[in-house]
């Protein structure tokens, strides 16, 4: 397959930056937006430019890495980075997420918390396990009880949550739609 020519702009991330995203995939006729996942840099977008139904498909930037590296592009750059992702996008049929319900944060929150009380439960105890004077062995034990109390808690929430609002990749509970035919790459540019 041919690598395309693409146009490659910047965008600011923030409201304006990503509004002129969406104007910039209007004009050029851009049918969607490929970008890469970045530790959560990319949500603000991805929520700005679904709510104006911008079709929107979020991919793993190593896997991305080495599409680009396979084909025979090592150097890195924003222009180059942001070409390679739209075309690994096309290449791999990348579908476009849907934007969650509005459930889904009162459904992520409870695990997330879980999930940061358990680190926390390990850090107590393996700090515990350095301590000799039972009056400070106490407190770790009063701050375990609590810890232990806030997590059955959540695990009972957890188990009374409904699973049916959890968000999936737009179209896959039907059958698979085709890719859209062309993507536009974002290149996220700092504030």
């Amino acid at each position: 397959m041919d690598r395309p020519r693409w146009r490659c702009s910047f965008f600011l991330q923030h409201p304006d930056g990503i509004a002129s995203l969406a104007a910039f995939c209007h004009v050029t006729r851009f049918d969607w937006v490929a970008m890469e996942a970045t530790g959560g840099y990319e949500q603000q977008a991805f929520a700005q430019l679904s709510g104006q139904d911008q079709p929107v498909a979020i991919l793993n930037p190593r896997v991305a890495r080495q599409f680009a590296q396979s084909m025979g592009r090592l150097e890195k750059t924003d222009t180059i980075d942001a070409g390679m992702i739209a075309w690994y996008a096309e290449v791999k049929k990348s579908l476009p997420l849907c934007l969650a319900p509005r459930s889904r944060p009162q459904l992520r929150a409870p695990v997330t918390r879980l999930h940061q009380l358990s680190e926390v439960r390990t850090a107590q105890l393996n700090q515990q396990s350095l301590i000799t004077v039972s009056a400070v062995q106490a407190t770790f034990d009063q701050f375990l009880g609590l810890i232990a109390g806030q997590i059955r808690q959540l695990e009972h929430w957890n188990r009374k949550s409904p699973r049916s609002s959890m968000p999936t990749r737009c179209g896959m509970n039907s059958t698979r739609p085709s890719a859209p035919s062309r993507a536009c790459p974002i290149v996220p540019w700092p504030a």
